[in-house]
């Protein structure tokens, strides 16, 4: 006689009925992975479907519509040379096209050219290296097409990039004799990736993210499906039945000759039919109009907008472009969580970016950069004229205390203020 015991448990079951555990639950399921979304299909989702294309581009673009400030950092002139550098190589742009890339694809890098280095790069950074005017701009490459990470990783713990890939190989453009890769060390590059996986899931995709559609992939498909009904419905929003009364006689038991000519007798009275004309119809024939009713299909479509907007993380009055439902509805909650999203976005995946650019950026401009180079980015949604004075009036007077604590000199609370736009 075996030794091991048998588990008891108390419950509730009734299989004739279908309760309890001895019955099958109609709404059980797991979770399964499918497979995965190919380039080529998320490459054919942002070409051709206008939501999935809104999906990726809204959150990149306003991550850096919301573009850094340097508040009291740099004097305004050095600022404005700044500002021109940025705008010279199109900072702003190539930086969004990098979020935007991976952000559809899982990752993105942005290679900081630097003249006079090109036979270097798979060597680490030397700020000393970076001369006067050498900076030439990024070089975006997404994880599809041009990019492939190494195999090696970083080992040193004090690198941000610990951990993961020691270097980048970056495809040029083709030539005659095949795609040419330059391989980069991490140091030189501006990583971005997409939504974030468990370890051993991006080891798998190396060390890059997932697509932020894939987890909309099941979502899309059900809007799709469902807008796709409805067009398919306007067409057959009135349907007409006629009535004859030898019709099945002739189908069932009639020569091909017969119901060829029968149906052909149809074809030519539909074709003649208009709304403003005569229907000519047998003595025994009767002619039957069923307009069909939409009602209910506005509530069915709206529901899936809302588990699209959920998805996706965007609000359903920017993402559908809809005015903000109901009685005294403005829709400002909904985007101010969905500018928090953006807000810890630009912490997560712009700030480092930024850290290590700006620096390079500095150097090539005078030589030199500042040991502390601090840099905010300014919230998204813009407060009323009220708002603004109440902040500014705070503002001034967190300025005036610590001016008199002797925390800041005159020279710093005047900058201060002047980045506020009192002076």
């Amino acid at each position: 006689m075996s030794n091991r015991k048998k588990r008891a448990a108390d419950g509730y079951s009734n299989p004739l009925a279908g309760l309890g555990d001895a019955s099958a639950l109609l709404s059980g399921g797991t979770y399964e992975r499918a497979a995965p979304l190919t380039p080529s299909l998320l490459t054919a989702l942002y070409r051709e479907s206008w939501l999935a294309k809104r999906i990726i581009d809204m959150p990149s673009e306003d991550m850096t519509r919301g573009w850094y400030t340097l508040p009291g950092a740099l004097t305004p002139q050095r600022e404005e040379e700044l500002r021109r550098l940025e705008a010279r190589h199109e900072i702003r742009r190539e930086i969004t096209s990098a979020i935007r890339w991976a952000r559809l694809y899982g990752g993105a890098c942005a290679l900081m050219v630097i003249a006079g280095q090109e036979d270097r790069l798979d060597e680490p950074l030397d700020p000393d290296t970076v001369m006067p005017g050498s900076f030439r701009g990024l070089l975006v490459r997404d994880r599809v097409s041009g990019v492939l990470p190494s195999p090696e990783l970083e080992e040193d713990l004090n690198d941000p990039d610990f951990g993961y890939p020691l270097f980048y190989d970056l495809q040029l453009e083709a030539s005659a004799s095949g795609p040419a890769f330059l391989r980069v060390h991490h140091s030189r590059v501006l990583r971005f990736t997409g939504r974030d996986l468990p370890r051993s899931e991006e080891i798998g995709e190396m060390f890059w993210g997932a697509s932020e559609l894939e987890h909309l992939w099941e979502e899309l498909q059900k809007r799709n499906a469902t807008s796709a009904n409805i067009a398919q419905l306007v067409f057959q929003a009135n349907i007409t039945t006629l009535r004859m009364g030898d019709f099945g006689e002739i189908l069932a038991m009639g020569t091909d000759q017969q119901k060829s000519r029968v149906l052909d007798a149809i074809a030519r009275e539909n074709a003649l039919r208009t709304s403003f004309g005569l229907q000519l119809l047998s003595a025994g024939d009767s002619l039957e109009s069923h307009p069909f009713s939409f009602a209910g299909l506005s509530e069915v479509y709206e529901a899936f907008m809302l588990d699209m907007a959920g998805a996706s993380g965007i609000p359903a009055t920017r993402l559908f472009g809809r005015s903000p439902q109901g009685m005294n509805a403005t829709g400002e909650s909904d985007l101010k969580t969905y500018y928090e999203l953006i807000a810890d976005m630009q912490e997560k995946h712009l700030r480092p970016a930024l850290e290590k650019l700006l620096p390079v950026m500095c150097l090539s401009l005078w030589g030199e950069a500042p040991d502390r180079l601090e840099f905010t980015f300014p919230p998204l949604m813009t407060p009323s004229p009220l708002e603004q004075a109440e902040i500014l009036q705070k503002q001034i007077q967190a300025l005036t205390q610590a001016r008199e604590a002797g925390l800041l000199t005159q020279e710093e609370a005047r900058l201060r203020l002047r980045d506020l736009g009192v002076l």
